[in-house]
């Protein structure tokens, strides 16, 4: 097949598909996809929107299939934890209150695409709704009860020991 003369305008000049030169392409893992593909998906997907009035018929495949490589790296290399320390130069000092992070990592090369950070009470102010603020202080000190139990609790015993 004919490469154009020339490329469309609205291409960004740092990417490797901007000229694609097919037999020195290799296989992308899920961190390219996120970091190169995508773009040029969103970018096509905007194009055609912008052109037509797409049917949610012809666009639902392409979100279906970005879920599945997310949600395979959430699989594989994800993390949610909850955090009581932060870091200050080198070394760890305790945060100001308990945070949440959520994390992904490429499930062939392991290199991290999502890494993001949110403290509780702004999780829990963010509707700005008293009555959830309030449902969500009882929970939380459900939750206090319940740990504060697990550390009284014996270690369990490892299994065949």
């Amino acid at each position: 097949m004919d490469k154009p003369d020339a490329e469309p305008d609205d291409q960004d000049d740092d990417t490797p598909f901007d000229k694609p030169d097919v037999d020195s392409l290799e296989p992308m893992g899920s961190a390219e996809y996120h970091n190169v593909a995508q773009k040029q998906v969103l970018n096509a997907v905007f194009a055609a929107l912008a052109d037509t009035k797409m049917e949610w018929a012809s666009i639902a495949p392409f979100l279906d299939a970005a879920r599945e490589v997310c949600v395979g790296d959430f699989e594989v290399n994800g993390q949610v934890r909850l955090h009581a320390t932060r870091a200050e130069g080198e070394a760890w000092v305790e945060a100001e209150e308990a945070f949440i992070s959520v994390s992904a990592a490429d499930r062939d090369t392991g290199d991290e695409w999502l890494s993001a950070t949110w403290w509780l009470s702004d999780v829990a102010t963010a509707d700005g709704d008293r009555a959830q603020v309030e449902a969500v202080i009882a929970a939380l000190e459900r939750t206090i009860a319940k740990l504060e139990d697990w550390l009284q609790a014996p270690p369990a015993e490892p299994d065949g020991a």
